[in-house]
């Protein structure tokens, strides 16, 4: 809304003055409100682009604050189910309080306000303590028979509050188009929970995030059964049992044209029978499995741990290779949290992903003897430049060295030219601050100039001290502009 240049817009406490007390003197509504000559279909598109994404139960976040301005406002909320058909509910913590009570009669309000309209609903429950919570799970039990206007719902809850609603869900969701289900237990649930009594339409959504608990997680070959029906689905997140039979592929070509995100986090698949590999060797034969044409981020959380002083990784990094190199046309954003590499694989992975913009390498704080982040990693990501000489020197610390462009350790041709955003956790051990601030020189570079990218952002968390010198580096770096951080953790 525009106002003359001479007349200064009323303030909030004003226009809502003015709605109560029309015949304060220049208070004609239509003058000083032209909203309200506006057609009332483009007001209540208005007034849906005020909510937040997932409205609170709050009286100073819209819908309810709209009811509060004037009367005019309060009755075109309230007969507007599309306000109330999108919320957030968090269940904090413990045991039933008035406070519960008031949410679950705002919420049957709520509900029948919003009418037959689809409903986005978010449910957020993260038990504190072991004894059965079932706050949740009578949340859950207003929304079963509004289930076939289910449409983007996530429910972040104990496994027991969704295996106490299971046997009373509808035979379909005709409106459903992206579900997330994270288990969040500290206790077992009688009965479990059974996915497949949900009965969802695999083939409708285009966004599926599946965290169950521990003794029911999906395995790789059920997740390619879901992708298989699932062509539309543009981001899928599961947590996986690493299992998937070696001996017996797909009959058809999977093909996941809409793919963008796929995040993996493998949780199981340790002490399987040999016949079906290694967890390793089944995470990358199922990668390899799909078409991805248009796959744009990938995340891999490794939450295996094994005993065995051999990682099987080795006998299938060339295949896992061989799934960056046919990802790279589109690939932008990698994110590998404790994958199994050495510094050569990971360099090596880093290879296949010339166009990657962004980064994400997390790896164990107390592991030293595994730890992949190195100086060879810090020069191979070094821009050369021939006209100008970086000054790494660290005044008063143990590290002292030049690095020019004629330094060997210098690649001519880097890896990831045009990455913006590299965030590292690691030991730390195994780098030293001199290559790390070549490397982040050698990204600083003038705006203006187009020969590569400059670094947008880095943050670095290890167990090494900071010394002084690189502080006042990184603080001069920030005052430029980057979003910078090297920070230590130090247990004493």
């Amino acid at each position: 809304m525009r106002f003359p240049a001479h007349q200064n817009p009323p303030s909030s406490n004003r226009r809502l003055h003015l709605r109560r007390h029309p015949e304060t003197p220049g208070g004609d509504v239509h003058e000083s409100f032209p909203f309200d000559l506006l057609p009332l279909e483009l007001q209540v598109e208005i007034f849906s682009h005020c909510l937040p994404l997932f409205p609170h139960f709050n009286v100073e976040e819209a819908p309810f604050l709209i009811t509060r301005v004037c009367k005019t406002w309060r009755d075109l909320a309230y007969n507007t189910p599309k306000l109330w058909s999108t919320f957030e509910i968090e269940v904090i913590g413990s045991g039933m309080s008035l406070h519960d009570v008031k949410i679950i009669n705002t919420i049957q309000l709520w509900l029948e306000r919003s009418k037959a309209v689809p409903l986005n609903v978010r449910i957020i429950h993260v038990p504190v303590g072991r004894i059965p919570d079932p706050r949740s799970a009578r949340i859950l039990s207003l929304l079963v028979p509004e289930a076939r206007r289910w449409k983007h719902v996530e429910f972040i809850v104990p496994s027991s509050s969704m295996s106490s609603i299971q046997n009373s869900l509808p035979d379909g969701f005709p409106e459903l188009r992206s579900l997330t289900l994270q288990m969040k237990d500290l206790w077992s649930s009688e009965p479990s929970f059974d996915l497949s009594s949900m009965r969802i339409p695999w083939h409708q959504l285009t966004g599926l995030d599946l965290r169950l608990e521990n003794g029911n997680l999906l395995d790789l070959g059920r997740c390619l059964e879901i992708l298989s029906q699932a062509e539309r689905l543009a981001a899928f997140t599961a947590t996986v049992n690493c299992v998937l039979d070696l001996q017996d592929p797909p009959s058809e070509e999977l093909s996941m044209p809409a793919l963008q995100t796929l995040h993996l986090i493998p949780r199981g698949g340790v002490g399987v029978a040999p016949m079906n590999g290694s967890p390793e060797a089944c995470l990358v034969k199922f990668l390899n499995l799909p078409s991805l044409p248009a796959m744009h981020t990938l995340r891999i959380e490794w939450l295996l741990f094994s005993n065995d002083a051999t990682s099987p990784w080795p006998t299938t990094h060339l295949d896992f290779l061989s799934f960056l190199h046919d990802v790279s046309p589109t690939i932008r954003a990698i994110d590998f949290a404790y994958l199994p590499v050495t510094e050569i694989e990971l360099m090596e992975c880093l290879s296949q992903v010339p166009e990657l913009t962004d980064l994400v390498l997390r790896f164990s704080l107390s592991d030293l003897e595994h730890d992949p982040i190195t100086d060879h990693l810090f020069s191979a990501c070094t821009h050369p430049s021939p006209s100008v000489s970086h000054d790494t020197t660290l005044n008063g610390g143990a590290e002292s060295r030049t690095t020019t462009s004629s330094s060997s350790s210098i690649h001519t041709t880097p890896l990831l030219p045009v990455l913006e955003n590299w965030n590292i956790q690691c030991h730390g051990k195994r780098y030293t601050h001199t290559s790390l601030l070549s490397m982040l020189a050698s990204r600083q570079v003038k705006r203006g100039n187009t020969s590569h990218t400059r670094l947008e952002s880095f943050h670095l968390l290890s167990m090494n001290s900071v010394p002084q010198a690189v502080q006042r580096r990184v603080q001069a770096w920030s005052d430029e502009g980057l979003d910078i951080s090297i920070d230590s953790l130090i247990i004493r």
